[in-house]
Order: structure tokens, then sequence, then C-alpha cells
């Protein structure tokens, strides 16, 4: 079993196991550093041992936090039907599976620099080979877009896929950013002297100039690779 791969399902059934929303609440929860939750939800790889504690601390079943196996807490009939599916661990241990987190752009919990403290609105499972068609990796995550700024790229409600590994915005492209305490979402054009030019693709919008001595302001959290949005 791949234990990478299944480190995000481990760590939401952790939240589960405590009661918790997000990873802020978590680390809180098992006296673990902010930072220590960030990493493991970045590499995949969450300890044992904490899994045995929180066994231990909470009464859950190691069976179910490791491997999701058995009853979950506080399931209801729908679940526990869904969980007696073979198709349904297929998904959790299948290592050819990814599953990348989805969250809101616009939760304002915390700095807003990663998303440690905020809730995991779901998981998108994905096949491994499809994210290495698509150029996707498996360590970026889906973003609820809010507002109009980006109509006609980006819609209010769309998905998009953001790749955390790719923050220099020399080359042009839809980025998340993070200004005045928001995060945003908007096309980076680099012009000459070296500052920024951020692009609202909806023309009701100004572009905004950042000078060369301003870009400490705008923190580039990552490129926007792709979107998922409703066809009409």
């Amino acid at each position: 079993m791949n234990e990478d791969h299944l480190g995000a399902q481990v760590l939401e059934r952790l939240r589960i196991a405590y009661g918790v929303k997000n990873d802020q609440q978590l680390s809180k929860a098992i006296g673990r550093a902010p930072s220590t939750i960030h990493n493991w939800s970045r590499n995949g790889n969450i300890p044992t041992s904490e899994c045995i504690e929180a066994a231990k601390t909470t009464g859950v079943s190691l069976d179910w936090l490791l491997l999701g196996e058995g009853v979950a807490p506080g399931a209801d009939e729908d679940s526990l039907a869904e969980q007696k599916d073979p198709h349904f661990y297929r998904g959790l241990s299948d290592p050819n599976i990814a599953s990348i987190p989805m969250y809101d752009v616009e939760c304002a919990a915390g700095s807003g620099r990663d998303f440690t403290e905020e809730k995991v609105l779901g998981y998108f499972h994905m096949d491994r080979a499809v994210l290495a068609e698509l150029k996707l990796p498996d360590s970026g995550v889906w973003v609820r877009a809010r507002g109009d700024s980006m109509d006609g790229t980006i819609d209010d409600g769309d998905y998009v896929f953001v790749d955390f590994n790719q923050r220099d915005p020399s080359r042009e492209g839809v980025y998340l950013i993070l200004m005045d305490g928001e995060r945003r979402l908007k096309r980076m054009q680099r012009v000459a002297g070296g500052g920024w030019l951020l692009i609202s693709d909806n023309t009701r919008y100004d572009k905004e100039l950042i000078a060369p001595d301003k870009k400490q302001f705008v923190e580039v959290l990552g490129r926007c690779l792709v979107n998922l949005g409703q066809v009409l």
C-alpha cells in the first residue's frame, strides 16, 4: 500500500476522529506545530505513531484510521452502505489514484500563505496517468474561485488546479497570489523595468501595475494550470 498516496485520506480521518475541521484545529488537538501538519499534508507521510495515539485517545479503530476499513465514527446508514461497496476501498487503496484536496480561495482564516488553517472541502480522485498526461503534479490542490474578475477564463465557483511549485511569474499566466491579506486569481505579466502587471480577464476591471519596489507586498503562491468549470 502506498503510504504517500494514502496520506491525504489518513489526515482527513484524523480530523474526523478529533472532531475538527481544518489543519490548524488538528494541530491544537494533537499538540503539534501547524508547520508539522502542513508538511504531512504536502508529503503525504503521517507517522503511524500519531495514528496509534489517535486511536487510543479518540477510541476510533486503528484499521479505519490507517486503511479506511471498518465503520467511520458517526457513520449513518447511507455511508455504511457505501463503505460496504468494494469499489469504495479500491479507490482509497489504489496507488494509481491520487487524491487532490479541494479548498475555497476566499477562506479568510490565518495568514493566507498556505492552507493549513482551511477546511478541506473534499478530495478530487484522479488517475495518476491522467495527471501525467495533463502535466499536473499530484502535490497540487484544487481551489474554488470566487468573484467575477476573471470571467471568461475562470468563472465564479469554478475549480482551478494550482501548482505551488511554480511561483515565478516571469512566464505569463494566471496565478494565485496573496495581496492585501487576500488570495486572488490574476493574470500576471512581467513588464519593462522588472515590475508586474496584474490583469483581470473581465474587462470591467482595471489593470494593476506593481512597481519593482512594491513587489514585496505581493506573494505568488502558485500557478493555475487547469480550470474545471460548467459548460453551458
